[in-house]
């Protein structure tokens, strides 16, 4: 198994952080919102792939909760090696004609067209470092002038640790520094 492989098959399944949730009521002080994400490999859902296409399309469900709020996140991100055999995450726009309700792995009817798919201007890709199948990385993107997001990433045996923070004039206007810890469950 190739190091793109390995990665991937680390980073696809279902995701929670009941674990870093549960742990956080019993000392009183919640922190983070209740979290799950669950990605997919969604090569087969992409029509007119070229035949020696290398990479791995990933859809990634993000639903989060906190007090009564309810937010979905879906996005889709291409993983690649670069010439220095490490993994990059590229993200793309999702496509105009499809919700982000419907923009799920299990929507057998969600076919997109490889012709049409927008890569993110504003993200900047992440490069993943591999130490004995542990992968870290982090990106810095500037999606404004004065809005910048930060998102680093450690991937190990079945669990991710994802910090994403948006600062505004350097001010934190959103996310966790420390990071969700989201345990595979599936």
């Amino acid at each position: 198994m190739d190091v793109l492989e390995v990665f991937v098959e680390n980073l696809c399944g279902k995701f929670n952080n009941d674990e870093q949730i549960n742990e956080q009521i019993s000392k009183g002080n919640i922190t983070h919102p209740k979290a799950k994400h669950i990605n997919g490999i969604c090569n087969d859902k992409i029509k007119n792939l070229p035949e020696d296409f290398k990479g791995y399309f990933v859809i990634e469900e993000s639903y989060y909760e906190q007090g009564n709020r309810k937010n979905i996140l879906p996005h889709l991100f291409l993983f690649t090696l670069n010439s220095d055999n490490k993994v990059v995450l590229e993200s793309y726009e999702l496509p105009k004609d499809v919700s982000q309700e419907d923009f799920r792995n299990d929507n057998e009817n969600l076919i997109m067209d490889y012709n049409t798919l927008v890569k993110s201007e504003k993200f900047n890709p992440m490069v993943y470092n591999e130490n004995n199948n542990v992968f870290t990385g982090e990106s810095t993107s500037m999606f404004s002038p004065v809005t910048k997001f930060v998102l680093k990433e450690k991937i190990e045996n079945g669990t991710l640790y994802v910090s994403e923070v948006f600062y505004k004039n350097d001010k934190k206007t959103f996310g966790f520094e420390d990071p969700i810890i989201y345990k595979k469950i599936d």
